[in-house]
């Protein structure tokens, strides 16, 4: 059976029913005795108590809405719905870049009165924080779609010896002391316990995220049994959720579904019902680029509330599959010219991207049917092989309809040249990759795994050609070489380098809808408020006044920990 088939297999069916059982159960008996309490107290006040008629109050209830990440910023995302004193989430991403704190978990977020949590897609900027709720102590229900479900079950385990989860005590062996790179044990784990005796152990203070720059690194043992208890968690957690299927979230009368885009596979808005208020997610609106992703909705029906996502702010994109074919020429060309060509890329989808339109030039005749193509990422490795079963599987599961479009096949992410490695034997050439070859090197922006390796070794090479496929920050390595103008030298931690490899960059793999993309898929909800999230601070106001002229609505920045009322 195929990594993707998690809906047909029984662990699938395990996962969805103690999900829906444990969120009925938690509202079978836990709003019992607060709701009765309650009217007891109001009657010894000698207050009106409205009548209550299957649970509900003949008022509705009030709604407040508060983030803690994803507001004034592009990362982060969280945003907390209070349903009349019900706690739901949308999203527990991480921050990227400095722009925010992993740890510790926000004070604000009650995890008692927390009754659920939706995931809208598996970007680590929107579900990095998932590790720390769960080692706060959070058992409730986590509803996200089946495609993030079996993406999230190898990203989440292969960031999680980086997952900030405060200060832990770690320990290793005396032996190892002089070590470049020591293996370590973490003290609240059985993981590799006996591996080092009692008397031999040396322990200290430290988060994950400090350990490498320390000179340590978690044991194989204990990144295996941090991943297998993790994985038991998901699976006792998760509720998979499919678009269009309607959940019921008694008693308190809130509804919620699901809305497919076209972001990455999986991602999906989330809609809320309750007691009269319609309020929209969206989470990350794809732009209609991706051949793999079916094409985004016209949504149609009304909404009161649209929390909208503002990453592209500015202006209308060029023709994406006009670019893609660009990209796919320019390689072809450099490989033809005995170019070693390096594509610095995000782990997860970009990658799967870039490698689907290395094949299209395959298949296309621009390049040889058994073309080397490097990839030097583990993570991205174990995501191609899914979603070669993806595709393998779409004709067969009818459920994977919602999710991907027809037009791809399993070779296209592992053609015939795919090498899922990077090393060679030459001292000065350590990745092994060669003139005539491609390499997909983690991390998109150059600045950490083997695309920085890549700029040691290479940058000062003439016949090599750093290809960028995506936003670059301006303080990364990528967006220092992709400047204008662009530099002649290049500082990589305490090396120096000369740029003397060509840089280029396209934007055919950008993966947010424009504002003109927006509008047409929105504008016939017309919603009465908008909050924008999920945008750089700095765009906001103009962002903002033309989503004001165009769909005569109250537009909302909020701001981080701000609360407001939407009824």
């Amino acid at each position: 059976m195929s990594s993707c088939k998690f809906a047909a297999d029984r662990e699938r069916y395990r996962v969805k029913r103690r999900g829906e059982e444990m969120n009925k159960k938690h509202y079978r008996t836990g709003w019992r005795w607060p709701v009765l309490l309650a009217l007891l107290l109001l009657a010894a006040l000698g207050d009106r108590v409205p009548e209550v008629h299957g649970g509900l109050t003949d008022e509705p209830g009030p709604v407040v809405y508060f983030g803690s990440g994803g507001q004034e910023s592009v990362s982060g995302s969280l945003h907390a719905l209070d349903f009349a004193g019900d706690l739901y989430l949308v999203d527990v991403g991480s921050f990227i870049g400095g722009a925010g704190r992993n740890y510790p978990w926000p004070a604000e977020i009650d995890l008692a009165t927390l009754r659920g949590v939706f995931i809208t897609h598996a970007h680590v900027d929107h579900l990095g924080r998932l590790p720390l709720l769960l080692h706060e102590g959070y058992r409730g229900p986590i509803y996200m779609s089946r495609i993030t479900y079996a993406i999230a079950r190898l990203t989440l385990p292969a960031n999680l010896q980086y997952a900030d989860l405060g200060p832990e005590r770690f320990y290793y062996s005396r032996h190892n002391q002089d070590r470049e790179r020591i293996p370590v044990h973490l003290e609240s784990s059985e993981g590799g316990a006996a591996a080092v005796q009692p008397a031999n152990r040396v322990y200290f203070s430290a988060s994950r995220p400090e350990l490498s720059a320390r000179g340590y690194y978690l044991a194989r043992p204990v990144r295996e049994k941090l991943d297998a208890d993790l994985l038991g968690r998901l699976a006792e957690q998760v509720v998979i959720v499919d678009p269009g299927q309607v959940l019921e979230l008694a008693p308190i009368g809130l509804r919620a579904s699901f809305v497919a885009t076209s972001h990455i596979p999986g991602s999906v808005m989330v809609r809320f019902d309750y007691q009269g208020l319609s309020v929209l997610f969206s989470g990350d609106v794809g732009g209609d680029s991706s051949p793999l992703l079916p094409a985004n909705p016209r949504l149609e029906q009304p909404l009161d509330v649209l929390f909208l996502e503002g990453t592209y702010a500015y202006g209308q994109r060029a023709d994406l599959g006009r670019e893609r074919e660009r990209f796919r020429r320019e390689v072809a060309e450099l490989v033809t010219a005995g170019k070693r060509v390096v594509i610095p890329s995000f782990v997860l989808d970009r990658s799967q991207q870039v490698m689907f339109e290395i094949s299209r030039a395959i298949g296309e005749g621009r390049l040889p049917p058994a073309q080397t193509v490097r990839v030097c990422s583990p993570a991205a490795n174990q995501l191609l092989r899914l979603y070669a079963d993806f595709a393998a599987d779409y004709q067969r599961d009818r459920q994977l309809a919602a999710y991907f479009s027809s037009a791809m096949a399993r070779a296209d992410f592992l053609p015939p040249g795919y090498v899922p490695q990077c090393s060679g034997d030459q001292p000065a050439n350590p990745l092994g990759l060669e003139p005539g070859e491609i390499g997909i090197m983690s991390s998109g922006m150059a600045d950490y795994a083997t695309a920085r390796q890549a700029l040691l070794d290479y940058l000062e090479d003439p016949q090599t050609v750093f290809y960028f496929v995506g936003y670059q920050a301006p303080g990364s390595l990528g967006g220092r070489l992709t400047a204008t103008p662009p530099p002649t030298s290049l500082r990589i931690g305490d090396q120096q380098r000369r740029v003397r490899a060509e840089i280029r960059q396209t934007a055919a793999f950008a993966s947010h809808a424009d504002p003109a993309e927006m509008l047409r898929i929105f504008a016939n909800t017309k919603p009465e408020r908008i909050f924008l999230i999920h945008l750089d601070k700095k765009r906001g106001p103009g962002l903002a006044a033309r989503y004001r002229q165009e769909l005569d609505a109250e537009i909302i920045i909020p701001r981080p920990g701000q609360r407001y009322r939407l009824r």
